[in-house]
């Protein structure tokens, strides 16, 4: 051996290396496979669930946390006359994560038994929210999604920055005040910018604990894109949580984060009176529509606009039909109705002008 191969296998030796160990590393390379398991191609366009918060929530989380108190409730043992929305009401606590927090669904949470013990969630109290900008950070959603959410709450076109300090009648006749807080007996009548700001975020952190528990906790919720998030939001602030079971498949699209799918059913557009379509909430959905389909940043799936376009057509249907029960002028109203789609959705879809 000559003295420059007696050099090499010096170094090797102190590196550790041999020529067998760097023939079988190159090997076991060469055979190892890319992917574990079968691989799968995400379809064209779709946005996938992550196993784990993004950074983005995880900042967001944090910055709630100036807005949100976490208040601690000890385990409660059921007494006579006790139902599971008393024991929420008392501990003012969302009845549905309680029910999931105890493991029950709609049907078990009827039969609770005396003596039975229960957890408690955890009661969230707002605080600090004396803005929109407040509401915003509080609920981990866009400024300009509070900002839509108030001026369509709103019966009269007022600045963002102008309130219903008093009650109102909503369109369907509802006592309302601030944004869109159907007034109970004993609340107050008069409010301050500033209680107004808070009382919208508590009846949206109300919203979101239903929806997180309809899909199986806070986790799954915070993996949502945003935008799915505010449309789910808007949903439930609209019609009550209720509307997400009442939309066949919606829940289960969203848990296993088919959110291309599940925004194609967002087109439940009945009303909880009278349990009959409306022009308004076929408006209302494509509002949701078009929140939720913010995640692609303009390149919104085919099957979506198609979507988007049915219930827009269908709108229109219930639009002429209403106005021609209730003696409106329909053009006019057509023009009115247009404008706001076209607000949401821009040229993505078809308007029908006469």
């Amino acid at each position: 051996m000559d003295w420059l191969t007696k050099i090499w296998n010096t170094i090797k030796t102190s590196l550790g290396v041999s020529s067998s160990n760097t023939s079988s590393t190159s090997s076991a390379q060469k055979s190892k496979p890319l992917f574990n398991g079968k691989k799968t191609s995400p379809r064209q366009g779709e946005i996938q669930m992550s196993s784990d918060l993004s950074d983005e929530q995880i900042q967001a989380n944090q910055a709630r946390a100036r807005y949100i108190q976490q208040v601690k409730n000890p385990p409660y043992k059921v007494q006579s006359g006790d139902t599971i929305g008393k024991i929420a009401q008392r501990f003012g606590v969302d009845e549905a994560t309680l029910i999931a927090q105890n493991g029950l669904n709609s049907n078990t949470a009827k039969s609770i038994r005396l003596g039975q013990v229960l957890k408690i969630p955890n009661r969230k109290v707002i605080k600090n929210v004396h803005s929109i900008n407040d509401i915003a950070k509080s609920m981990g959603i866009s400024v300009d999604f509070v900002k839509r959410l108030k001026r369509m709450e709103d019966s009269a076109n007022l600045p963002d920055n102008k309130f219903h300090n008093t009650p109102y009648r909503d369109g369907a006749g509802v006592e309302t005040i601030g944004i869109g807080h159907a007034l109970k007996k004993g609340e107050p009548r008069k409010l301050s910018n500033s209680q107004v700001c808070e009382l919208c975020a508590k009846d949206l952190l109300k919203v979101e604990e239903t929806i997180s528990a309809m899909l199986g906790g806070q986790k799954v919720y915070d993996k949502l894109p945003q935008s799915m998030k505010e449309a789910l939001l808007d949903m439930a602030f609209n019609k009550g949580p209720a509307i997400l079971e009442k939309t066949p498949g919606l829940l289960y699209t969203l848990k296993v984060g088919k959110f291309e799918a599940a925004i194609n059913k967002m087109t439940y557009n009945k009303s909880t009176v009278t349990g009959k379509e409306m022009s308004g909430l076929s408006k209302r959905r494509l509002f949701d529509i078009s929140t939720a389909t913010k995640m692609y940043h303009g390149k919104i799936p085919q099957s979506n606009l198609n979507t988007a376009q049915n219930v827009y057509n269908r709108g229109i249907e219930l639009l002429r039909a209403e106005c021609k029960a209730s003696g409106k002028d329909f053009n006019s109203q057509l023009a009115g109705y247009n404008k706001d789609v076209q607000s949401y959705l821009g040229n993505k879809i078809k308007l029908i002008t006469k």
